[in-house]
């Protein structure tokens, strides 16, 4: 494949990011990273305010520590991630509540619903390096077979993802069952594709099968809620959905209005890149589609 392997760092990002960026590492909740990015969503407008030494006072953690928590989420130095916050709360629109309590009327739960959704978008927009994206369809279009993988609710990702790459003309194949992927997965080479779809990207045979095809030369991709998730550190290029669970039951909740917007980015890139192919591929399905429904009407 032309497109080279290179890990993408969350430091090529928008600015502005920053509350977005401390938010994906607070929900990993296992390890001081998240520690100290809760500390400061507690009350980010008065860590603002403080200098390096008084926060990682206030942390109980060293000014060392501190200093490496800001670059392994991006940021060269405090100061850099200092004025990244305070673009970031300037530009924030008001915090949405993810509490649902049982007295709230059907208009109050659908409001916060469309409400988290749309907040969610916004923090997934504000996450996204285009450079990166652009890396993803440049491996997309180049690629012998993109694989695509995720289990639950992931794999109704996958296989949409699957059906907008296939519209354009790219070999896909789209798998959730474990026996599927690993009969599957070990003819991966260099000349294939990896994407891995996992909103906690703590999934283990997710995380195996993407080492294992990176391991194989296949560039790897991961979708995932989570930036210092285990499947993000074990892809090439890590795209990030944001969607903060909160007090909101994880089973109901996802990122998979977040992944599909990511998944819809790609493709319509692609098919810009492709131009008067992709243009081609989508009339022939179009006509064929037109045929198969008039048949069936006859």
């Amino acid at each position: 494949m032309a497109t080279s392997k290179r890990r993408v760092s969350s430091a090529e990002m928008l600015k502005g990011n920053c509350l977005a960026r401390l938010q994906s590492t607070a929900a990993a909740k296992q390890n001081g990273s998240a520690r100290i990015a809760s500390f400061i969503l507690s009350n980010p407008a008065r860590a603002l305010e403080m200098t390096i030494t008084e926060l990682s006072e206030s942390i109980h953690t060293s000014a060392s520590s501190l200093s490496r928590f800001c670059e392994r989420i991006g940021y060269k130095t405090f100061r850099d991630f200092r004025n990244d916050l305070a673009a970031s709360i300037t530009a924030r629109p008001p915090d949405v509540s993810g509490r649902f309590n049982l007295d709230d009327d059907d208009a109050t739960i659908v409001e916060r619903v469309f409400q988290m959704n749309q907040m969610s978008l916004t923090d997934t927009r504000a996450l996204l390096d285009i450079d990166g994206l652009a890396r993803v369809v440049e491996a997309i279009a180049g690629a012998r077979r993109v694989y695509l993988i995720g289990q639950g609710s992931s794999a109704l990702i996958a296989r949409l993802a699957a059906q907008r790459f296939e519209s354009l003309g790219i070999a896909t194949m789209a798998m959730n069952d474990p026996y599927e992927i690993l009969l599957s997965l070990p003819f991966v080479t260099e000349k294939d594709m990896l994407v891995a779809i996992s909103h906690t990207g703590k999934t283990e045979m997710i995380i195996k099968q993407t080492r294992l095809a990176s391991g194989r030369g296949a560039t790897t991709v991961a979708i995932t809620n989570y930036l210092d998730s285990p499947l993000a550190q074990a892809s090439d290029v890590a795209l990030i959905t944001s969607f903060s669970e909160r007090s909101i039951n994880a089973a109901v909740s996802s990122s998979a209005i977040a992944q599909m917007c990511l998944v819809d980015a790609l493709y319509f890139v692609l098919a810009r890149h492709q131009g008067s192919v992709a243009e081609h591929v989508a009339e022939d399905i179009e006509n064929a589609a037109e045929s198969a429904l008039r048949s069936a009407q006859q």
